[in-house]
């Protein structure tokens, strides 16, 4: 009876072995699942294109003036003048002077330059102009289909030849939106012999 209970206890604790191993293999070779959420970052960056010019200021080409020897207050407001605007009495006021001017432009902008020189620079200023875009109008026409409606019209006629007016007629027309109509016309040709005329028609274009 022991020798009985025995082999069943150690079938058992062999039984209980063998299901603990297989577990833990199972939960070795099964793929590990991860509850969390793959992190996702996102870099935007704003890429600058710099467009660089190099304007060449023309430094030979000068136009002779004249300006006073003795120039006060402020130099912007110096009196530029011809060789044939001073008089003989006033050539010992002035002196000559180089003036520069030059239009530099590529397809954004127009740069004014301008300056004076007498041996030294006396006036200088500079100006641009941006070329802005010009303006498109558009105009947007919508033609809407011709609407035809339904109704009833009467007419009259009067016709003849050259010696009488001898064709009198009285009708009425009852067109359906547009697509065909029928009419009734009434002729009093002669007094004493009526007719009477149906039409029908249809629109053809």
């Amino acid at each position: 009876m022991l020798q009985k209970m025995s082999s069943e206890k150690g079938m058992l604790i062999i039984i209980v072995g063998l299901s603990i191993f297989f577990l833990i293999q199972r939960q070795c070779v099964s793929p590990k699942v991860s509850d969390t959420k793959p992190k996702i970052t996102k870099v935007v960056d704003t890429i600058w294109q710099t467009k660089i010019d190099t304007f060449h200021l023309q430094t030979i080409k000068y136009k002779t003036v004249y300006v006073p020897k003795v120039v006060k207050g402020d130099n912007s407001k110096i009196v530029i003048r011809k060789k044939q605007e001073i008089s003989e009495g006033e050539k010992h006021l002035f002196e000559e002077a180089r003036e520069y001017k030059d239009t530099l432009h590529n397809e954004d902008i127009e740069i004014y330059s301008y300056n004076l020189l007498k041996g030294e620079l006396l006036n200088s200023s500079l100006s641009y102009k941006l070329k802005v875009p010009r303006e498109i109008k558009s105009t947007t026409t919508i033609e809407h289909p011709p609407i035809y409606r339904s109704g009833l019209y009467g007419f009259g006629e009067l016709g003849g030849n050259q010696e009488q007016f001898s064709n009198i007629s009285l009708g009425l027309q009852y067109n359906r939106k547009g697509k065909w109509f029928v009419s009734y016309r009434l002729n009093f040709s002669e007094l004493s012999s009526v007719t009477h005329n149906v039409g029908i028609g249809i629109r053809i274009q």
